[in-house]
C-alpha cells in the first residue's frame, strides 16, 4: 500500500486518516486503499471488444449456465477489480461466516501486515544517497543546537 494513488491525474490522497487529518489508523488505510482500488477500478471503465464479449462462449454454453469453468473466463477475470475486503455473499452467508464487517477484516489485515511483511531492500545506490543526507542533517543540526 501507498500513502496517495494517481489516477489518470487525480490524486487519492488522505489514507488512514480519522479526525479530520489530527489521527492516522491502520485499520482506516487499508480499508481506504480498498476504496481507492475500487475508485480506480471504475476510472478504467469496462472495456467492449469483441475478445471481452467472446460470443462464441456464450452461444455455447446457453443462457442461465455456468460461464466460471469457462477458459475464456478465467483468462479474462484478472481484467477486472475484484475486491479483498468487501464481502459479496448474501446476509444469510455472511451471518454464518460469523458477521464480520469491514473493520474486523482491516483489524485482521493489519495484523497480517505487521506480522508478515518484509519490504523489498533499497538499491544499494540509493540507500548510500539516503545515509549521506542523513548524516549531512545530523551535522547541521549539531551545529544550529537542534540535535
Amino acid at each position: 500500500m501507498i500513502p496517495y494513488m494517481v489516477t489518470e491525474g487525480n490524486r487519492i490522497y488522505g489514507h488512514g486518516m480519522v479526525e479530520s487529518g489530527m489521527s492516522l489508523s491502520l485499520e482506516q488505510y487499508v480499508i481506504d486503499d480498498e476504496i481507492s482500488k475500487a475508485v480506480i477500478a471504475s476510472e478504467r471503465g469496462v472495456p467492449v471488444t469483441d475478445e471481452l464479449i467472446d460470443l462464441e462462449t456464450i452461444l455455447k454454453v446457453g443462457p442461465a449456465r455456468n460461464y466460471l469453468s469457462e477458459k475464456t473466463t478465467l483468462k479474462n477475470l484478472d481484467r477486472f477489480w475484484l475486491p479483498e475486503m468487501l464481502d459479496r455473499d448474501w446476509r444469510t452467508e455472511w451471518e454464518r461466516k460469523g458477521w464480520k464487517n469491514i473493520y474486523k477484516i482491516a483489524c485482521e489485515k493489519v495484523d497480517d501486515i505487521l506480522a508478515n511483511y518484509e519490504p523489498e531492500p533499497l538499491d544499494r545506490d540509493i540507500n548510500k544517497e539516503l545515509e549521506k543526507i542523513v548524516k549531512e542533517n545530523e551535522k547541521k543540526a549539531l551545529r544550529t543546537g537542534h540535535a
